[in-house]
């Protein structure tokens, strides 16, 4: 599945992006070297109205004191003018995506209107590979003639540490956090994003949040009606919820699904064979 290009995309992403770029070429002349898009808009141009915006800034050098400070200053303008959806992405130099991500330094970088300078969570092998296979470029040298580190080892086995840390914690929160667990923005984001990371482990290959679900479908048939949830908060939010009675079954039935599918992508301990 090909990446779409520049002119596919639909025109807010264009816009934000664009806005972005010639911010930074106002204030910090020279600094931006190439702006790049990760994430579901890359497979096939997806965008919804809950998908964020992924970018990965190239940089001629890493920001000083007061670069970063301007940078702070450029997405809180981005902020104030688009709200929504989130605009997150962080900050490297070309160097950077020739090697393995877990050796990048600190680095600036906004999530969910959050500027910070240090280890942006979208720093992982996932990024590095959807760059390399989906990613599209905005601003300067086509991601293709860059240099971007891949191995399907380390991909495979920071997606299984992914599966049995951060989304178990998750897992168990939702028992402890009910109300928000019920909430169909929760299924979106359990049902599409566990799911996700196990179809990586399955095929080696990387999909949207949306092919994910069309994915788990078919692979989980005894978990349809939460999956056929998630792809209609994410895709069709206007459309009637066979959860709106009771919301908490909703919770009941997303726990039971990642509960599945994280325990079969931890036991996922050999690469795929591509």
């Amino acid at each position: 599945m090909p990446a779409p290009t520049r002119d596919e995309l639909p025109e807010f992403v264009r816009t934000v992006c664009d806005a972005h770029a010639a911010l930074l070429e106002e204030r910090l002349p020279g600094l931006l070297e190439g702006l790049h898009l990760h994430g579901s808009v890359g497979f096939e141009g997806e965008f919804h109205g809950s998908s964020d915006i992924d970018f990965v800034a190239v940089t001629s050098r890493r920001p000083g004191d007061g670069e970063v400070d301007v940078l702070r200053q450029v997405h809180a303008e981005l902020d104030r003018r688009w709200p929504e959806p989130a605009y997150d992405g962080f900050y490297v130099v070309t160097d950077d995506l020739a090697r393995s991500p877990d050796v990048v330094p600190e680095v600036p970088g906004v999530l969910h209107q959050w500027f910070d300078l240090g280890t942006h969570c979208d720093i992982k092998h996932i990024t590095w590979r959807e760059l390399r296979d989906h990613g599209i470029t905005m601003r300067g040298k086509a991601l293709r003639d860059l240099t971007i580190w891949s191995d399907d080892a380390a991909l495979h086995a920071s997606t299984r540490e992914n599966l049995d840390t951060y989304w178990r914690s998750q897992l168990e929160a939702m028992h402890h956090h009910p109300r928000e667990a019920s909430l169909p923005q929760a299924a979106e984001w359990g049902a599409l994003g566990a799911p996700r990371l196990v179809h990586l482990l399955l095929t080696g290959t990387p999909t949207s949040k949306s092919g994910a679900g069309r994915w788990a479908l078919g692979a989980y048939p005894h978990h349809r009606e939460i999956v056929e949830e998630a792809l209609r908060v994410r895709e069709r939010p206007d459309d009637a919820s066979t959860y709106a009675a009771d919301p908490d079954r909703r919770r009941r039935d997303l726990i039971a699904f990642m509960d599945e599918v994280i325990a079969d992508g931890v036991g996922m301990t050999t690469p795929p064979q591509r």
